[in-house]
């Protein structure tokens, strides 16, 4: 009989070929389950940076022109939502008309919720009309309420849960 090179001079068997080679396979599957998967690819044309443990895809919808800033507030508390200071995370990117893609690392799957607006004039913060009644500058919430009212929504309403890294949500901005 003549050696095979995986036998090393010894005889085995046809059997015993196949129950090892079966082996390797259940070792390869059970090795390719332990490596996670490659983590989602962001979309062509997304600002932003989707490098943390999961990320979310955002597109601002309605966006009037390219002054300014578009800025979005992350939070991921009820209790901290719309709070001065309260979000978990502030992303500006310059502004474009028309609509426009973000991509947003998170710390991890959860639930969140974002409040968008396009700063116009850089300032850092949404500018109300002189009797603080109404907004000057476009806005707008994830899961889009109605806005019809003069009112914040609630985290409720707002609310998105990012089950998986690359969730896609749209959100409008209103204008005045």
């Amino acid at each position: 009989m003549i050696p095979s090179l995986f036998t090393f001079g010894r005889y085995t068997s046809p059997r015993s070929r196949m129950l090892r080679a079966g082996g390797a396979l259940a070792l390869a599957l059970v090795a390719s389950a332990l490596v996670p998967a490659p983590a989602m690819a962001a979309p062509a044309g997304c600002e932003g940076d989707s490098s943390g443990n999961s990320w979310m895809f955002l597109e601002a919808q309605g966006m009037r022109n390219a002054k300014g800033w578009l800025t979005v507030k992350i939070y991921n508390s009820s209790d901290e939502f719309l709070a001065s200071g309260g979000s978990m995370d502030v992303i500006r990117v310059p502004a474009r008309p028309g609509n426009q893609r973000i991509c947003m690392k998170l710390p991890d799957n959860g639930t969140y919720a974002l409040f968008v607006y396009h700063d116009e004039d850089k300032d850092k913060k949404l500018n109300f009309n002189f009797l603080k009644m109404s907004p000057t500058e476009g806005g707008g919430f994830s899961n889009n309420p109605s806005m019809d009212r003069i009112r914040r929504p609630s985290w409720r309403e707002t609310a998105v849960r990012v089950s998986r890294p690359g969730l896609a949500t749209r959100v409008t901005v209103n204008y005045p």
